[in-house]
């Protein structure tokens, strides 16, 4: 990827560690629904009417996977999460406990893919001297049994640390936690394989290719302090709940220049942006009250998931 901000937001745009499409009843008609940005940071209602006529809604809550301490949940949001019908995370509570589980497994068919290559002999001198700056030729050697994507996960999650983020303070995180305190569960927008099926994205080629493009910007001073900064803004963006300025930045992460970003941009957005919008027509349809916590880039820009529901006329 020529830019790492592609990258690095896309990443963000994953719950940490790592679609189900389902559509409206047929034949039903109901008026489009309304779309309201509430006072609260990231907090948008959409108010419609369900098969029956009746009232329906649905709370979307744009999270970002990382945080610290300025990252609070109001008691309103709280109340509006407890008191809805149903909730869903970008995947279900029960998936969660399998995440170490399925990834083991996937690092294991990743030693049979990568069939005895050695993805260094495939990287310049220079990239190669940056890998053994930052893990020990033996720990090196047993990443190198791998398919490249592990060690450019292992690479890419350290830009959070440098920002000065923390995963654990995530918004998804604190849900999670607050379902599970409450004895309620949350279902999940993605199955667990969509976002597994994203981080190992590519062939061998294309793998070896991100990868060289990771620690280039990692190697080089500037692009790492540039690639820094492109998170903290996103991440102050939030904050102040400057719903324009994260569009910005996300419909700017989405400019494809090769083929290899074209196709991972439509896995990690437009695949899921009209999944996740056909979910939200059921569940209108279906009427009661719903509340969704995901990540804010799909919610936002240009082709987002209030976009593909103006679209499919569910939204005004």
């Amino acid at each position: 990827m020529k830019n790492l901000k592609k990258a690095f937001i896309a990443l963000i745009a994953l719950t940490f560690v790592l679609a189900t499409s389902c559509a409206t009843s047929a034949g039903s008609k109901t008026a489009a629904a309304s779309l309201t940005k509430t006072q609260e940071r990231m907090l948008w209602k959409i108010s419609g009417t369900d098969k029956n006529g009746n009232p329906s809604t649905v709370y979307v809550q744009g999270t970002i996977h990382l945080g610290d301490d300025r990252l609070a949940v109001s008691d309103n949001v709280n109340k509006l999460f407890l008191s809805a019908d149903r909730r869903l995370g970008e995947i279900s509570t029960s998936d969660y406990p399998k995440i170490q589980e399925k990834t083991i497994e996937m690092m294991i068919e990743s030693v049979k893919a990568a069939e005895g290559r050695d993805f260094r002999k495939e990287l310049s001198d220079k990239d190669n001297a940056f890998l053994l700056s930052i893990f020990p030729a033996e720990t090196l050697d047993q990443y190198a049994l791998f398919e490249p994507w592990v060690t450019n996960l292992l690479i890419s999650q350290s830009i959070l640390v440098t920002a000065g983020l923390d995963v654990n303070k995530a918004l998804d995180t604190y849900f999670v936690n607050y379902a599970s305190a409450n004895g309620l569960d949350t279902q999940g927008l993605d199955t667990l394989q969509t976002q597994l099926d994203i981080i190992k994205f590519g062939n061998w080629n294309e793998q070896v290719e991100i990868l060289s493009e990771t620690i280039k910007s990692f190697s080089e001073p500037d692009e790492l302090e540039k690639a820094t900064k492109e998170i903290s803004d996103m991440y102050e963006a939030y904050i102040n709940d400057d719903v324009a300025k994260i569009a910005k930045i996300i419909d700017s992460s989405k400019k494809s220049e090769t083929d290899i970003e074209k196709r991972y941009n439509k896995m990690i957005w437009n695949d899921r942006n009209e999944a996740w919008a056909e979910l939200i027509a059921q569940y209108l349809n279906e009427g009661g009250t719903t509340f969704i916590f995901a990540g804010c880039g799909h919610f936002t820009g240009k082709e987002s998931v209030f976009t593909e529901l103006q679209k499919n006329k569910v939204l005004k």
